[in-house]
């Protein structure tokens, strides 16, 4: 087990194994940048869909119950163990060996907002719950403890600037050509009004063609969709987003990028970019590359 000493800002168990429910109404509601939860869970030897956990602005402050190896991804946060009245320095994409007592702590994240922790054999219950002081949770049973690191940092972490890339939505049509233009030009501010369903922007308002108003028959929604309210403002859906949404879908942010949009902060600033399905589809292969091929064994 691992005991939660401090949970820090906000901490909760997350899994990307809850999928294919959204027709009953119910959201994946898994780690909201899945390619670093991705990448701590391979670090450690566990399947990619383990549970890890996630935490925002800072690493939660815990204690390892038995030995286990464990890895950090996301934005950088100096990382330490505490054993036996000594802080042990903890590289950030880079499984380590935890013996049983050690405690993990950190500071506030230096860049991003997001950091995830995995631990051999995954948290069991990782049902999305916030944790709190005092939560015991459960592993799995860890196998050899795997060593690995990360020789490149496949993802970028977004700055105060970011430009996400993004296909065009299916109700491009209901914005007029001027709307359409000030969505592109940008830039927006994601506002602190933002939480894991959705980022909400602030700008210069996306306008309606005539006789629309961005209300239409609620329909189903995925993460990367980017709503408009009927104020011209746009709302980028998460991974924990509503199954049905009944605001009109200027664009579609791409998945490749979906990793940068979970590690904006609330006053970064974001530029919209049209590219073509194709183009996106080869960023994805491009990104899924680069994850397959930048880690390695330790010697």
């Amino acid at each position: 087990m691992i005991e939660i000493l401090d949970k820090g800002f906000f901490t909760l168990a997350v899994s990307g194994e809850r999928r294919c429910l959204e027709r009953f109404g119910v959201p994946s509601a898994g780690p909201l940048d899945r390619c670093r939860c991705l990448l701590a869970n391979r670090l450690v030897g566990n399947p990619d869909n383990a549970g890890a956990l996630e935490a925002v602005m800072t690493v939660p402050r815990l204690r390892f119950l038995d030995s286990r190896s464990f890895a950090l991804t996301g934005g950088p946060c100096g990382p330490r163990l505490l054993r036996n009245g000594q802080e042990l320095p903890v590289p950030m994409g880079e499984a380590v060996l935890a013996q049983t007592g050690d405690e993990l702590t950190g500071d506030l994240l230096q860049a991003g907002s997001r950091v995830y922790l995995a631990v051999s054999g995954g948290i069991e219950d990782a049902s999305g719950q916030p944790v709190c002081p005092g939560d015991r949770l459960k592993l799995g049973e860890g196998t050899a403890p795997a060593l690995r690191r990360m020789t490149a940092d496949p993802l970028a972490l977004p700055g105060q600037e970011a430009v996400l890339r993004v296909t065009e939505g299916v109700h491009a049509g209901h914005f007029s050509p001027e709307g359409l233009a000030a969505f592109y030009q940008g830039p927006y501010v994601c506002s602190p009004q933002s939480d894991r369903m959705g980022i909400r922007f602030s700008g210069e308002a996306a306008a309606f063609a005539p006789g629309r108003d961005g209300n239409i028959l609620s329909e189903g929604m995925l993460p990367g969709d980017i709503q408009v309210t009927s104020a011209g403002q746009p709302i980028l859906m998460l991974e924990a987003c509503q199954t049905v949404g009944g605001y009109a879908k200027i664009a579609h942010v791409i998945t490749a990028d979906l990793s940068a949009a979970a590690q904006l902060r609330p006053g970064a600033a974001v530029r919209f970019r049209l590219v073509s399905l194709p183009e996106a589809q080869a960023a994805w292969r491009k990104l899924w590359y680069k994850m397959s091929c930048c880690i390695e064994d330790q010697t």
